[in-house]
């Protein structure tokens, strides 16, 4: 694995691991915006113990930002493994 093209595969995995690192986390935040802005809709600022009826209200109004952070950070996983793997077959030659 020392030919230029390679090299590129390598770069281009490391690329698409730090897209996905950022996706991640801006999902991680959107995630957050939405806990907030239903903490601030229904006026609920204390404490939420898990699985209460106002836990499950929760998770219900921010079950589509969940979804994709689930979503992105799978494709991160997948996009450090790819990465991985190209950097040990380079690492061996």
């Amino acid at each position: 694995m020392n030919k230029p093209q390679d090299l590129l595969s390598l770069a281009q995995a490391a690329i698409n691991y730090a897209q996905a690192v950022a996706n991640t986390a801006q999902c991680k935040g959107t995630l957050h915006a939405g806990y907030h802005a239903w903490r601030i809709q229904t006026q609920t600022f204390e404490y939420i113990p898990r699985r209460s009826d106002a836990w499950n209200a929760m998770m219900l109004a921010t079950a589509g930002e969940y979804q994709k952070l689930r979503n992105a950070k799978s494709r991160e996983w997948r996009a450090k493994q790819k990465l991985l793997a190209l950097a040990k077959r380079w690492e061996g030659m």
